[in-house]
């Protein structure tokens, strides 16, 4: 089944145009022709730039969170620090310090995890999870106007359990925080699969 999906299936763009851009997000229709010649038109993109996701550990492997409110859902969200890549950034672990830094006033050794789509349907962009060790409390936090941000410490097996209770539900950063503790060797995969 695999096989035959990258054997073909890619659609066809006959047209496309921006219906919005700011420096925020651009969404692109696309006007598409699947492999079967079914018309998707229009189809909806959303063109982000790249955002970093800091799974954040002390010495002892305590896990750096953040409490903030997000108007999308209209409430508050807990969830690991992140934010969205400058063109000044000179890579993803550029930007993971300096948002770390932004955001809870810490620093720390960055290391460099791999990337995730937040969302392959709708979103162009990726999501880079950066493994920060060793983190500290250098400075006081500098939240732009809009933000409000409580950061705060866990053991990262409380952090496991606040994800696997939905206490932790940004599925982006629940991924992100399991590949970076993995990464990190603080959590370890069994044969069958289940976290140890």
């Amino acid at each position: 089944m695999a096989d035959e999906l990258a054997q073909g299936g890619k659609w066809r763009v006959t047209g496309s145009r921006y219906v919005h851009k700011d420096r925020w997000i651009a969404v692109r229709a696309d006007d598409c022709v699947t492999e079967d010649g079914v018309s998707v038109a229009p189809y909806y993109v959303l063109e982000y730039p790249d955002w970093v996701e800091i799974v954040a550990l002390d010495a002892d492997d305590n896990l750096l969170l953040v409490r903030q409110y997000r108007h999308g859902i209209a409430d508050f969200s807990i969830e690991l620090p992140a934010g969205g890549m400058d063109p000044s950034d000179a890579d993803p672990c550029t930007a993971a310090a300096r948002e770390l830094l932004e955001e809870t006033g810490c620093a720390g050794d960055m290391v460099w995890v791999g990337d995730a789509r937040p969302n392959a349907s709708t979103h162009a962009n990726r999501a880079h999870i950066v493994l920060a060790r060793n983190v500290v409390r250098v400075a006081a936090p500098k939240n732009d106007p809009t933000e409000r941000i409580e950061p705060f410490w866990v053991p990262a097996a409380e952090a496991l359990r606040m994800a696997l209770a939905g206490e932790l539900d940004v599925g982006m950063h629940v991924g992100s925080l399991l590949r970076g503790l993995a990464h990190a060797g603080v959590v370890t995969m069994t044969a069958g699969g289940s976290a140890a």
